[in-house]
């Protein structure tokens, strides 16, 4: 009778622990959420968390605040997330740079990107551009490669710091192409670069297509190929590397959320569905495009394959290009 009686009361417990975790859910969110972005206010990942912040703020009822926590190559942002408290009121605003390549490219990261975090959705990708010097002697992506095969002088790229998306991007080209050389020359910033490709400093350069295209436009560069799996329509007239001869090839920045692991399955799926929905909001989508960003609507499943995927690829490339860690 006693057994019997403790079994009554456990089950009772249980129930109550169960019916006050879906309350709880249910309830979601009851005060202001915190988006952390890993970088200094401005730019494109900036601007993303901003506007997302404001209709999800709308959907939710709740404040959804941006706070700009930058440093150390994104990592002091990322590590905050990953040490705060898996209720789902402090979020990252994720990239490749937090989740694909820094970590790896340090001798101890403070953080696991893909045991420490429980993706939410994706916000956006966007591509990059090869671009060339103005007088390069290249109007083709495959005159581009033949030039570098054939070239008795070694060529220079630029990029806007070591282990960037550029700098990753023209490694990842060295290892598809076969019989490519060419030396990376790290800059102080995307714009730092930029200036030394259209002063004639460098040969070539990746970078972000939306701040390209003015450049392109004014003659001042040449556009020759996109890393995008399709072509883009703020350059609709230049191809992709995957068309120009290196199938498969592809290479984009992203966005995501994400959240400290344990977070509540509840609560990642309602985050999910309102990101997504968010997505085809008229106002939200003419805000974005003007960034030319790729839309994105995953589950938080596959988002974590995404993430997943991207942290392999970069890591490959990280080894095999031997970029030194720091």
């Amino acid at each position: 009778m006693m057994l019997k009686k403790l079994l009554i009361v456990a089950g009772c417990i249980s129930m109550g622990a169960l019916s006050a975790t879906t309350h709880a859910a249910s309830e979601y969110p009851n005060k202001s959420i915190h988006l952390t972005v890993p970088f200094a206010a401005g730019g494109v990942t900036d601007l993303t968390a901003r506007t997302f912040a404001k209709q999800l703020s709308g959907s939710l009822k709740q404040p959804v605040i941006v706070e700009n926590r930058p440093g150390a190559g994104a990592t002091i942002g990322a590590n905050h997330v990953a040490k705060s408290s898996p209720d789902g009121y402090t979020l990252l605003l994720g990239t490749n740079v937090t989740h694909a390549i820094t970590p790896q490219m340090m001798q101890k990261a403070p953080y696991n990107p893909l045991e420490d975090f429980q993706p939410i959705a994706m916000f956006s990708l966007n591509g990059n551009v090869l671009l060339v010097k103005q007088d390069f002697p290249a109007n083709t992506f495959e005159e581009f490669i033949d030039y570098i095969r054939n070239s008795k002088n070694e060529l220079n790229y630029a990029s806007g710091s070591i282990g960037s998306s550029a700098h990753l991007a023209a490694e990842l080209l060295k290892i598809e192409v076969k019989d490519i050389q060419y030396t990376h020359i790290p800059f102080g910033g995307p714009s730092e670069a930029m200036s030394a490709l259209i002063g004639g400093h460098v040969d070539f350069m990746f970078t972000n297509i939306g701040a390209a295209v003015s450049q392109t436009k004014s003659g001042k560069v040449k556009a020759l190929a996109v890393t995008t799996s399709k072509r883009t329509t703020e350059l609709p007239n230049v191809p992709t590397i995957a068309e120009s001869g290196v199938p498969g090839f592809e290479v984009v920045g992203w966005l995501a959320a994400f959240a400290p692991k344990n977070t509540p399955s509840a609560t990642t799926q309602k985050l999910n569905a309102l990101i997504n929905a968010a997505q085809k909001n008229p106002e939200l989508r003419k805000t974005m495009d003007t960034a030319s960003v790729i839309p994105v609507i995953y589950t938080p499943e596959e988002t974590a394959t995404f993430v997943k995927n991207e942290y392999e690829k970069w890591g490959n490339v990280i080894r095999a290009a031997n970029i030194p860690k720091m």
